[in-house]
């Protein structure tokens, strides 16, 4: 038997009673985290903007979806879980409130003309924004908690859009299949809607939820006429409204879960750190910071520019970006919570350079912080087998060697007596590039962080949520018009 080769059991969240490794069932059994705080949201209230028709649709979603949603039929009985209902009646303790004063329509024809002939892409885009920017100000002049963008059928053909989301493992892989490197090539200089409009709607200070027709109409989801939910996993219908009511409720300032602490565990900050490519081309490519506390709330922090030598292609940032990078990052983490961490873990989709690590260091030395973990993260084409049906179990750890780990955040999982997904398992590669912290702890709290993404209450993601957000921060961050702009993390997601 390989002794570096073990296997890391499924991290438990902490819920409103108690905790429990699967989210779902941890809200159902023991309600949201914030179920004692005074500060909780005891109602939640939404203003809707779309098409007539594309509202109307979402706001009888949102009221069939108070009352309970039966589990998908399965042998496998703790695969899927009911949804229990969004009420105060439920385990969620929250209501949601409909009032059509905090809707703005928008005309089917107005989405009509934006389609004129001889129009490009990125034309059509900028001007669909344009058009559901102006109705969601007018929407956000009344102050709802949350925005919800009602995404009508005709501007989805419009603007040949997806959520935002690039994720293989959420995806059906459909014929011909792209390397991810030549779907990026080839949308290279393409505006994306959903990207562009959460970046302008940042100054409205409201957070932003774009409803699919699929997600809302369960007929539609379950055929082929939303040609723009080819290539997504058809979610059944309890799923579906899991995973816009977390959303809705982390937006409307709660918080479903969190990461469960000792007391005599070190108060960490988790920092994912991605690069992006600025529309402004004298700036080029810019770095992000994305800080998390073990809470889950996140703030964006943005550095300078990135290098790229002749012998590493891969973007970084000399001793002084990263020590700039780094010190604001911590700014904002005194900023929220008044004291410095004791520790700090940095996620890094691409290894730390000799210079990176150095700048890295004098930062977290000026706030007298001696427990550092810097590590990168890579999707691995490795592979283990293991006998019998099914995958190997998320969970599973192979120490390579002295700097390298493989993780299966992928995989089967024992709870489900199943693989919850659709194809062969991701597995993640650690690079160790300079860690103070124990290999395996290390892994296993990567392993929790990918529980940690508020748009999902499956326990399916590849990425620790401080590379996933980072990622997904930076595709909005390059149509941020003023650079000094500043958001939590609820903005984006």
């Amino acid at each position: 038997m390989d002794t570096s080769l073990q296997y890391l059991a499924e991290p438990e969240l902490e819920f409103g009673r108690d905790r429990h490794p699967d989210i779902r069932y941890g809200i159902l059994n023991f309600g949201p985290y914030d179920l004692q705080s005074s500060l909780r949201p005891s109602k939640i209230t939404i203003g809707f903007v779309g098409t007539p028709q594309s509202v109307a649709v979402a706001e009888r979603w949102i009221e069939s979806c108070r009352e309970e949603i039966p589990a998908k039929i399965s042998p496998k009985i703790n695969l899927f879980a009911p949804f229990p209902g969004f009420s105060h009646e439920t385990p969620w303790l929250c209501d949601v409130v409909l009032d059509s004063s905090f809707n703005t329509l928008v005309g089917s024809k107005d989405i009509e003309l934006l389609a004129r002939p001889g129009t490009g892409h990125n034309d059509r885009v900028r001007a669909a924004v344009d058009l559901f920017l102006g109705a969601l100000t007018n929407s956000a002049q009344k102050r709802p908690d949350v925005l919800v963008l009602a995404l009508p059928i005709e501007l989805l053909e419009l603007t040949g859009d997806n959520d935002g989301e690039e994720l293989e493992e959420d995806r059906v892989q459909l014929a011909p299949v792209l390397s991810p490197k030549a779907r990026r090539k080839a949308s290279r200089g393409l505006f994306n809607f959903h990207d562009m409009l959460k970046a302008k709607a940042i100054p409205l200070g409201i957070p932003l939820q774009l409803l699919r027709p699929s997600t809302c109409d369960p007929k539609l989801r379950r055929s082929e006429k939303d040609t723009h939910a080819k290539g997504r996993r058809r979610q059944d219908d309890a799923t579906c409204a899991w995973n816009f009511f977390v959303a809705l409720y982390y937006k409307g300032r709660g918080y479903p879960w969190r990461l469960p602490r000792r007391q005599s565990d070190l108060t960490t900050c988790f920092i994912g750190i991605s690069f992006y490519e600025t529309l402004d081309q004298s700036r080029l490519e810019s770095s992000l910071a994305q800080v998390f506390d073990e809470r889950g709330h996140g703030m964006i922090v943005r550095g300078g520019r990135v290098t790229r030598s002749e012998d590493d292609r891969a973007p970084h940032l000399d001793k002084d970006g990263a020590y700039n990078l780094l010190k604001l990052a911590m700014n904002r983490y005194r900023t929220e919570h008044r004291t410095n961490p004791a520790r700090v873990v940095v996620h890094k989709s691409s290894s730390f350079s000799a210079a990176e690590i150095d700048g890295a260091k004098q930062a977290f030395a000026e706030y007298q912080i001696s427990e550092v973990d810097l590590m990168s993260l890579d999707r691995s084409r490795l592979r283990l087998s293991r006998s019998g049906y099914y995958p190997a179990l998320r969970g599973t750890a192979w120490s390579m060697d002295e700097r390298r780990t493989l993780l299966y955040t992928n995989g089967s999982v024992q709870m489900y007596e199943e693989y919850p997904g659709l194809f062969v398992p991701r597995s993640l590669l650690i690079r160790h590039d300079d860690c103070a912290g124990d290999r395996l702890q290390l892994a296993a709290e990567i392993l929790a962080l990918t529980k940690m993404n508020w748009n999902n209450s499956q326990i399916t993601a590849l990425e620790p949520i401080t590379l996933r957000a980072a990622r997904q921060v930076a595709r909005i961050l390059k149509y941020v018009d003023d650079p000094k702009q500043e958001a939590i993390y609820s903005f984006f997601m």
